[in-house]
C-alpha cells in the first residue's frame, strides 16, 4: 500500500485565530499529494490556478467519478468493486486526508460534547465513545445528542431488539435512549417541544434535558429551515441547539464526536456552522466502526466508500472556505495560499 503523509485537518481555536488559517488549511488539504494521487488514479488534475477554482473542479471531478449514492442514504449504497491497486490507493490516501479515526481530543475540557445522530447503532455506538472519553479524563460541562425526526426504519428496530434498546419512533428517540445507557441516567427528563413530528415533522422540535451528576445531558431534535420541503437536517439541528438551548458563545468549545470515516466533512461543516458564526473553538473525534467490540456494529468501510466520503469532505471544504474568505474580508487582490490570485 503508498504511504501518505498525514494532512491535518482544518484548524479552528476561536475568534482570536481568525479565519486566514483556515484558508491556509483548506489550501493545504485541497492540493495535497494524497488527493493529486486519487484524482491521478482517475485521470484528473488539478488546474492550480487557485484554490477556490481546484475546489470547484473537484467538486464537479468528484460527482462525476465518485458519487455512488445516486440519491440514496450511506447505508442503501451498494459497494462499487476497485483493481487490488486502486484499492490500497484509496485506501490510503482517503486516511491521510483525515478519514481515519481521530480518536483523541487536542483539549483537556469542553464546554460542550455534541454527538450527531444516525442509524440507532450510530446512535450507540458514539454516545458510549463520548461516555469513554470522559471516564478516561477529558472534562465537559454538557453532552448533547442530536437527532431528527426520521421514523426509525429495518436496519435501526434490528439493532434495537438485538440490544434490547428502547428506541422509541424517531432517531432522536434513539439518541435519547443511547445517551441514558451510554451515561447510565435514570428517572425522567424535562421536556420542552412543540410541533407533531407525525404530522409536520418540519416544524417539529423537541429538547429533552437530564442532571447526571455534573453533566448536563440532552437530546436534541430541530424544526427545519424549509419545513414544507423536508425535516430537518444537521445543520438545522446544530443551529437550533447553539441558538435556542445553550446561546453559544465565543468562550465556548465544542467537541464533535462522530463516525471516523465522516471526521472530515463533518469537522469542515462544524466550523462553518458553529465556530466561525459563534466564534467558538470546535474540534472533532471519529470513532472507528471497524474496530468495534461488538460484531454487529463491526464495519470495515470499502475503498469506494472512502472516495464518496472525500466528495463529501470536498463539498464541505468548498463550504468552508467561501465561509472564511468571506469572515476574513479578504480584498479581491489578496492571493492565497497557493500564490494565485482567487
Amino acid at each position: 500500500m503508498p504511504e501518505f503523509a498525514p494532512v491535518r485537518l482544518p484548524h479552528y481555536d476561536g475568534r482570536a485565530a481568525g479565519p486566514l488559517s483556515l484558508l491556509a488549511d483548506v489550501a493545504a488539504w485541497t492540493g495535497s499529494e494524497p488527493m493529486r494521487a486519487l484524482l491521478d488514479q482517475y485521470g484528473g488534475a488539478l488546474p492550480g490556478t487557485g484554490t477556490a477554482e481546484d475546489l470547484d473542479y473537484l467538486e464537479a471531478f468528484s460527482a462525476d467519478h465518485w458519487d455512488f449514492r445516486a440519491g440514496r442514504e450511506r447505508h442503501e449504497t451498494d459497494p462499487k468493486p476497485l483493481g487490488p491497486e486502486q484499492e490500497h490507493t484509496v485506501t490510503a490516501a482517503a486516511l491521510a486526508l483525515g478519514l481515519g479515526a481521530e480518536a483523541r481530543p487536542r483539549r483537556e475540557h469542553y464546554t460542550h460534547v455534541l454527538v450527531l445522530g444516525g442509524l440507532v447503532a450510530s446512535c450507540l455506538f458514539r454516545t458510549r465513545f463520548a461516555a469513554e472519553l470522559l471516564a478516561e479524563g477529558i472534562g465537559a460541562d454538557n453532552v448533547t445528542g442530536v437527532g431528527g425526526f426520521r421514523p426509525l426504519g429495518g436496519p435501526d428496530l434490528e439493532t434495537a431488539a438485538l440490544t434490547g434498546l428502547d428506541g422509541g419512533i424517531f432517531e432522536v428517540d434513539a439518541i435519547e435512549a443511547s445517551l441514558k445507557r451510554a451515561f447510565d441516567i435514570e428517572g425522567a427528563p424535562e421536556i420542552n417541544e412543540g410541533g407533531d413530528p407525525h404530522f409536520a415533522p418540519g416544524h417539529s422540535w423537541k429538547v429533552a434535558t437530564y442532571e447526571a451528576g455534573p453533566l448536563t445531558v440532552r437530546a436534541v431534535a430541530a424544526p427545519s429551515s424549509e419545513p414544507e420541503r423536508r425535516r430537518a437536517d444537521t445543520v438545522d439541528t446544530c443551529r437550533f441547539w447553539a441558538d435556542r438551548v445553550v446561546e453559544l458563545a465565543p468562550e465556548d468549545s465544542v467537541l464533535v464526536v462522530t463516525s471516523a470515516p465522516y471526521t472530515a466533512f463533518q469537522h469542515c461543516d462544524a466550523i462553518a456552522y458553529m465556530g466561525l458564526p459563534y466564534g467558538c473553538a470546535v474540534d472533532t473525534v471519529g470513532v472507528d466502526p471497524a474496530t468495534l467490540p461488538e460484531p454487529h456494529f463491526r464495519k470495515r468501510h470499502t475503498a469506494s466508500g472512502y472516495l464518496q466520503e472525500v466528495r463529501s469532505a470536498i463539498r464541505s471544504m468548498r463550504r468552508l472556505y467561501a465561509t472564511a474568505y468571506a469572515a476574513a474580508e479578504v480584498p479581491t487582490c489578496w492571493c492565497g495560499p497557493t500564490g494565485a490570485r482567487r
